[in-house]
Parts: structure tokens; sequence; C-alpha cells
């Protein structure tokens, strides 16, 4: 992956909207296409890229306004779950329960997986409790992740080059990068073949995001600054190299929810309407064969997907 992750991924200040002005030509943060793109909400102003679908804020934050609202979150991480992560233990364990099953496994031990943007670790502890061996990157809570024990790097690019995972899981991170494409190229790269990756992030096609728009509760977070569509992030992890690339409906019983609003959650998850948006792909197990491979075999091999 080019550039650190600070260049990839942080929220937007309270003031910055307030102080720069809206992009006349706008650039998509993730196809790079310039003009093209329609007022999808407009306060908070967010444009809709009408090539590839993102929905990016507009203005479109910088990198040291990025970086001086994350460190002041972190100066106190649990008051500020908004900046510092706010998956929890109980939402880990359905996330890890249901990825299990999804992956046809009867566990996860052993299994060398990145969590990339681990926030205040929630998640990477679940999996180690699992057995798993968990590598963290967490440029802002490095010091956070690194005292509770967990081998953490600030950057995807510091780790060593040898280094490959058997799967990467990354929650609520990819709305909060500058360049989503980009991270998601380096992420495949880290993959061994036929490894997976979770991904989780805000559904902007969403009941909720179709029904309250630009007040949105996911919109009017500063930190957000992309969103997208199923049919959107499908695209995009397809283009950097991820196949098999599917939704599975997961029930994710939410803490504090009440017993109505758990009964919404399931109604909402069932329909694949719900506010969040969950997706599992894979890298390619191997290379396709070779025409005189499959002269060898008399063609009868079914090819990989």
């Amino acid at each position: 992956m080019g550039g650190s992750m600070l260049d990839s991924g942080a929220a937007v200040p309270r003031s910055y909207e307030r102080r720069t002005a809206k992009m006349d030509l706008p650039e998509c943060p993730q196809c790079k296409f310039q003009g093209a793109a329609s007022v999808h909400w407009r306060a908070p102003r967010f444009l809709r890229c009408r090539e590839c679908g993102t929905i990016f804020r507009d203005p479109f934050p910088g990198e040291s306004e990025l970086a001086n609202y994350y460190r002041e979150g972190w100066k106190e991480p649990e008051e500020n779950v908004v900046e510092t992560g706010s998956t929890d233990g109980v939402i880990a364990r359905y996330l890890a329960d249901s990825l299990t099953d999804t992956l046809a496994l009867r566990s996860l031990s052993g299994m060398r997986i990145l969590d990339f943007g681990a926030g205040r670790g929630a998640m990477t502890l679940e999996l180690m409790k699992r057995g798993a061996k968990l590598v963290a990157v967490e440029p802002f809570g490095y010091k956070f992740l690194a005292e509770l024990g967990i081998s953490v790097y600030r950057d995807l690019a510091h780790l060593p080059d040898e280094l490959t995972f058997d799967g990467i899981v990354s929650l609520e991170t990819i709305e909060h990068l500058r360049d989503p494409g980009g991270v998601l190229a380096g992420l495949y790269k880290r993959l061994s073949p036929g490894g997976w990756l979770l991904i989780t992030t805000p559904n902007a096609a969403g009941l909720p995001a179709r029904l309250m728009g630009q007040h949105w509760r996911e919109a009017v977070k500063p930190g957000h600054i992309v969103f997208f569509t199923p049919a959107a992030l499908s695209k995009i992890l397809e283009k950097n190299g991820f196949s098999q690339v599917q939704r599975p409906r997961w029930f994710i019983r939410y803490p504090r929810a009440s017993p109505l609003r758990a009964l919404l959650h399931f109604g909402l998850q069932k329909l694949a309407i719900d506010g969040g948006l969950r997706m599992v792909a894979y890298r390619r197990q191997t290379k396709l064969p070779t025409a005189d491979l499959l002269a060898e075999q008399g063609g009868k091999r079914a090819l990989p997907e």
C-alpha cells in the first residue's frame, strides 16, 4: 500500500467544514474520477460519484486536520468511542461466531489474522481468545493496544514484507479512509492464497440511511468521510483483486437494544436493509491452470474460482 495509514484514513474535524471551500472539480477518493459527482446529501454535504458509486464528503478532509482530530480523541479513548472504535466485546463475539459459520470452520484456532483499524481492540482480543494469532494495525491507538499485550503496528506498510495472513478483519474502518481502494489493494497483498477478508461499514443503501438522509446518524459523525452501498463496495473489492465477494446475512444483537428494537434489527438484517454492511471476500487460491496442464488432465479438472 502506498503511503501511510494516516494518508488513507482518519476523521474530519468539526472545524474543517466551516473553513474549507467546497470542491470546484470534485475528485472521487475511490476511483479518482474528476467532475462526475452529484450532490447526495446537503448538510453535511456529501457527493456521489457517478462512475463508481462512492459517496464522499465535500469538502474532503486534509491529512493534518485529520491527525489532530484523532489525537484529541485518543486522549480519552474510553470516552470518545466515535473516534476510537465503537465495537465492543459483545458485538465482537457475535461477529466472530458468524464469521466462523460463514467460513465453514470449526474454529479460528491457529489462524494468522490481521485486524486492520483495530480501534480499542475488542475484535482483536476476541479472536485471540479463540486461539488465533493476531496482529493489529492502529496508528493512533498504538500505545493503548500495546499495553493490552497486542502485537500492533502503526501502519500497514510497517509490517515485515514477508508477513502474510490467513484472514483479515477490518471493522468500521473503511468509512474513515481517504484512499479506500489503495488500502484494499494493500490488504489483498497481505493475504495468503485462499485467504479471506471481513469488512464492515455503514450501509448507505440501508433503510435508516434512506429514511433519515442527511440526518442519518452515520452521516453526521465527523469521522465518516466515505460511504458505500453493497453494490459499490462489491465492485471496489473485485476491482482490487478479491473474488467470491458475498454479503452474508448475519444477525448481530446490539448491546443495550430493547427487545422491540432487537426485533426490528432482526427484521432489517433478514431483509438485508439494515444500517450495517458486512462483506466477506477472498484472495484466489491458485493461479488458473495453463492450457498445457489442462490438456494433460484431459480438460476434466474444474477451474478454481
